[in-house]
């Protein structure tokens, strides 16, 4: 019987004073088998761990021999874990970086309530306007001069369609936030070259109105332009010659229409392929050549094409040095917020002040005064036509 019980006494203290886990360690506090005690004392589960501030850990025989020679007060003091830092997760399950933001745009104005000009008998019923169409404008006289010409300047939202509109429709968009009107008024390339209502008396009309005037001309286009139905209109052999000749054809037309020296014309080019050399330089020898001879018969030759591939060539021939660019930048692109220095290709400080018109939507309906039209929007700050 002694012998039995001895073996089980012995069995007890191999289990009690055995190999500890990660886990186990963990929970009494500390690590290694010496800290344990090496038989339980009356009441303890064994099942259940002990806590770190437990007197039965604190007043065990190997503890207390292990703290014996570093002092009474170490003794007393609590049993502390080292923190370690767990390990980095698998690339698989880290979370992804955060996209970046784009900065706000501070260029645009706030919109405000549009100011509808009453007419006798016609009093419009003013419409709430869009929120990226607010309806602040002006128009003043600029003190530079092109070709010894005074400029007239506009600054607001203006519309351009292929067809201008009838004078009852021009009195009748006075309830409208716009203030200026796109019209092509020349080029072989034009699209609507029979215009209905577009002639001398039309101008002066819509000058009396308040209108302001932006005059669109459109030439021959680029060899590798994108649109179909303009490749029968390509730059020919001598690009330089030809741009020369349809400038002076631009200026005699707008003469011819009251429009006076100092007023902006404006080169409509259609998007092409830049990414073709010859063609761009076929291209960018005819708008020299065309801004050049706008220039020396005293008028502002201004240029318009979409962002992507007419506006990002002037841009580059500018940082080239190239000379005979155009004054004024009128850029297409659209479904964005109209932003007359927010566009990526055109360098802020290019194009400064009053030389911009961006081209924000194309191809809506509005309808303002009972008429309705199809239009392309434009925010403006740049010359106009000076109507005599």
């Amino acid at each position: 019987m002694i012998a039995v019980l001895t073996a089980l006494a012995s069995l007890c203290g191999v289990l009690v004073a055995g190999p500890v886990s990660v886990a186990e360690d963990r929970t009494y506090g500390r690590t290694g088998d010496d800290f344990l005690p090496r038989t339980l004392p009356t009441g303890v589960d064994p099942a259940r761990p002990l806590s770190v501030d437990s007197p039965l850990l604190r007043t065990s025989p190997a503890r207390t021999a292990q703290l014996a020679p570093m002092g009474a007060e170490w003794r007393a003091a609590p049993v502390r874990v080292p923190y370690k830092t767990p390990p980095e997760p698998p690339a698989a399950h880290r979370p992804a970086t955060e996209p970046k933001t784009e900065r706000p745009r501070t260029d645009q104005p706030k919109p405000q309530q549009p100011k509808v000009q009453q007419l006798p008998g016609n009093k419009p019923k003013a419409p709430k306007p869009k929120a990226d169409r607010p309806v602040a404008d002006t128009s003043t006289v600029d003190g530079t001069k092109a070709g010894g010409a005074q400029r007239k300047i506009f600054q607001g939202w203006a519309f351009d369609r292929c067809q201008a509109p009838s004078v009852s429709t021009m009195r009748a968009w006075l309830a409208s936030p716009y203030r200026g009107v796109g019209v092509y008024f020349g080029g072989r390339g034009r699209h609507c070259k029979n215009q209905k209502h577009l002639n001398k008396s039309w101008l002066r009309a819509t000058k009396q109105m308040g209108w302001n005037v932006l005059p669109i001309y459109v030439g021959s286009q680029s060899p590798c332009v994108i649109a179909n139905i303009k490749r029968k209109f390509t730059i020919g052999g001598n690009a330089w010659a030809q741009g020369r000749q349809e400038a002076r054809d631009a200026v005699n037309q707008a003469r011819r229409l009251g429009m006076a020296p100092g007023s902006a014309l404006y080169l409509d080019m259609e998007a092409y392929r830049l990414g073709q050399r010859r063609c761009a330089r076929t291209t960018l020898a005819f708008m020299r050549s065309w801004n050049r001879e706008v220039r020396q018969r005293n008028y502002v030759p201004g240029f318009y094409s979409s962002a992507n591939s007419g506006v990002r060539h002037m841009e580059r021939a500018r940082k080239a040095g190239e000379r005979d660019l155009p004054e004024v930048m009128w850029f297409a692109r659209w479904n964005v917020p109209p932003s007359l220095y927010g566009e990526k290709w055109l360098d802020r400080r290019a194009w400064h002040p009053n030389r911009r018109i961006h081209q924000y939507a194309g191809d809506v309906t509005e309808r303002h005064g009972g008429r309705r039209l199809a239009i392309d929007r434009n925010r403006v700050d740049a010359p106009v036509a000076i109507i005599r």
